[in-house]
């Protein structure tokens, strides 16, 4: 049998816990470390919002791009025009559209942003630009090339 001495027997009944300087420095870390991750959630958090919005401008877009080719299919070519700044109707908040058409020729070149639509006599083809802005999410743009058919 093993027997302790006084030091010995002392230093062992003290042995059952923390010290308050150990306890201490673990709460330290372990904020700092807390701190750390919460930072993380908060940006992901913050950012969770935009791919349902950059979603809706998607939709919204496609929708207007469909109106689009329905549009050049009831009153012709000449129909697509461009639109500066549009709103939606009913009202969807913090979105607007616009619509750029410019000219493509025979040798592939784009008329200037601003210029009218082609003359159907010049090209059979007009590249067609749809941009729904959001003043969160920026823009979102969808691009199709119509023909004069």
């Amino acid at each position: 049998m093993k027997t302790y001495g006084a030091e010995q027997q002392k230093w062992k009944l003290g042995s059952k816990g923390f010290t308050l300087i150990e306890i201490v420095m673990t709460l330290i870390v372990l904020s700092i470390a807390a701190v750390g991750v919460l930072s993380v959630f908060s940006v992901g958090i913050t950012g969770s919002a935009n791919p349902l919005l950059l979603n809706q401008a998607l939709a919204l877009a496609e929708e207007k791009m469909d109106e689009t080719i329905a549009l050049k299919k009831s009153g012709g070519f000449a129909a697509v025009v461009p639109v500066a700044l549009g709103a939606f109707v009913p009202s969807v908040t913090g979105f607007t559209w616009s619509r750029t058409v410019n000219c493509v020729t025979a040798a592939n070149n784009l008329t200037p942003l601003g210029m009218p639509p082609c003359p159907p006599a010049v090209a059979g083809y007009e590249l067609v630009t749809i941009t729904v802005r959001h003043t969160v999410t920026g823009d979102v743009q969808i691009v199709t090339l119509m023909t004069n058919y």
